[in-house]
């Protein structure tokens, strides 16, 4: 085991998800503590399903979610599952609009899969780093505008897009909370650094929302296990 390894093993002792040395954008070295690589491939790009459903994002997060916790589905089981249960917005005239999800939707559509979880509002950034370090899995809602920062999609600035939140950034010396990491079937990038700047503006001036599972993952599933 390299000093590396053994340097993140000592800084992540008490945490309940893996922890690496890593590099952000900007090579600034931090701490990542998540299964961000092995969750990385739960993620693609939405609007892989049968009804042809394109604003599907909290349906997509919550395919990963149930990845996550070792269920095997589809997009399209999930998207069908929820069009059949009535937990879906659908248009008649534009399966591009159709798919889309409330909290509660994302939420009861995982306890339907057994993976209880419940959605939470009006929370900081320290509390969702802490649902993050404890190994649940997470959905939060977020301004995509401000995320993929393109003005065009910031509308009227609120909640308008679900990723999953599947690791945290923390600062070698200080132990500061830098970021996140996210899977964004928006955009279909997986394991994307987040600074808390964005994040904060992006999803805490929001409303904070999240979908977050009652129990935690028991095993790391990626190549940091």
């Amino acid at each position: 085991m390299s000093d590396d390894s053994l340097d993140a093993h000592e800084m992540g002792a008490g945490m309940d998800v893996p922890a690496r040395l890593d590099a952000l954008p900007d090579g600034r070295r931090s701490l990542m503590l998540g299964d961000v690589p092995g969750y990385a491939a739960f993620n693609h790009r939405q609007g892989d399903n049968p009804e042809h459903f394109q604003a599907d994002c909290g349906l997509v997060s919550v395919q990963d979610v149930l990845r996550q916790f070792g269920a095997h589905v589809s997009e399209g089981d999930v998207v069908t599952h929820a069009l059949q249960l009535g937990e879906c917005h659908v248009d008649p005239a534009a399966a591009s609009e159709s798919g889309g999800t409330l909290p509660s939707q994302d939420a009861r559509i995982l306890t339907e899969y057994g993976v209880p979880a419940q959605v939470k509002s009006g929370q900081t950034l320290a509390q969702l780093a802490a649902q993050v370090e404890h190994g649940h899995g997470v959905i939060i809602g977020v301004n995509c505008g401000v995320l993929w920062q393109v003005p065009g999609s910031v509308g009227d600035g609120s909640v308008n897009h679900a990723v999953t939140a599947t690791g945290v950034a923390v600062d070698l010396e200080s132990g500061n909370l830098q970021g996140f990491y996210i899977n964004d079937s928006g955009n279909g990038k997986s394991a994307e650094f987040v600074s808390g700047v964005i994040m904060r503006v992006a999803w805490q001036d929001t409303g904070g929302w999240s979908v977050v599972t009652d129990g935690v993952h028991l095993d790391p599933v990626g190549p940091s296990a």
